[in-house]
């Protein structure tokens, strides 16, 4: 592991002890204009989410309506009823993505895929980066040029991450920035399955769920087309409450 790394597995509540996670459940509030441009605004508002461990899944409860489920693995997603008969299911769900662009209407499959493995991404930070395959290195500190907040972003150290082809995430390769306390502030990348228009994921709200630190409030922006800088409003929200570990 690089000497950053070691800070931010520290400051979030230490390797050994998330090592030891199975499962994490939260409230997840979303929000922002990206659901009504891919046309899914059911998407929106809160769901209870659990992030396994041992492998990438997530499940979504009361999702599109009241007593279904959604289920996500890299390979397959679906929603079930409360006896859990499948209601709709797609198999290769990364393929139907094939030829998207930023703008192109999806269905409830579709953002079911998304928001699964950005969930299982983000409630499983920083361990996710000790997971075999991953590789992470530091990069000199930074103060981005592109930035909703630049108060809180100078000198951030950042890690370079390079995941594999087995780790379902935004894209390959992305950035993560950190402050001097090691806790994470921003990620940056360009998921695939938007467009690939880049992204910048900022990051606070820290707080401390059985010795564990989970940041609650997410906020994504993206480049303004019309010149240098961010589009003033972000384009997806986020925030979790109510965290479990198991």
């Amino acid at each position: 592991m690089t000497h950053l790394l070691d800070l931010v597995l520290e400051a979030h509540g230490g390797k050994e002890r998330w090592s030891k996670v199975t499962a994490v459940t939260a409230v997840s509030r979303i929000g922002g204009p990206m659901w009504s441009l891919h046309q899914v605004p059911g998407v929106l508002g809160s769901h209870e989410v659990t992030v396994d461990f041992g492998t990438q899944r997530t499940v979504l409860r009361d999702y599109t309506e009241a007593g279904l489920r959604g289920i996500f693995t890299p390979d397959h997603v679906s929603i079930v009823d409360e006896d859990g008969r499948t209601v709709k299911e797609r198999r290769d769900p990364l393929a139907s993505f094939d030829g998207f662009r930023t703008d192109t209407p999806w269905d409830m499959l579709h953002a079911l895929y998304f928001v699964g493995y950005a969930t299982w991404n983000y409630l499983t930070a920083p361990y996710l980066l000790t997971l075999p395959g991953v590789r992470v290195r530091d990069l000199a500190p930074e103060q981005p040029a592109l930035d909703p907040r630049p108060g809180l972003s100078g000198g951030w150290r950042r890690l370079g991450v390079t995941f594999p082809d087995d780790i379902t995430v935004h894209t390959k390769n992305q950035t993560f920035y950190y402050d001097e306390h090691g806790l994470q502030r921003r990620m940056d990348y360009a998921p695939r399955v938007t467009g690939g228009i880049p992204a910048v994921h900022m990051i606070d709200g820290h707080q401390e769920f059985s010795g564990l630190v989970f940041p609650t409030r997410r906020r994504v922006f993206v480049p303004d087309p019309g010149g240098p800088g961010l589009l003033a409003d972000p384009l997806i929200t986020l925030d979790y409450s109510d965290i479990h570990v198991g």
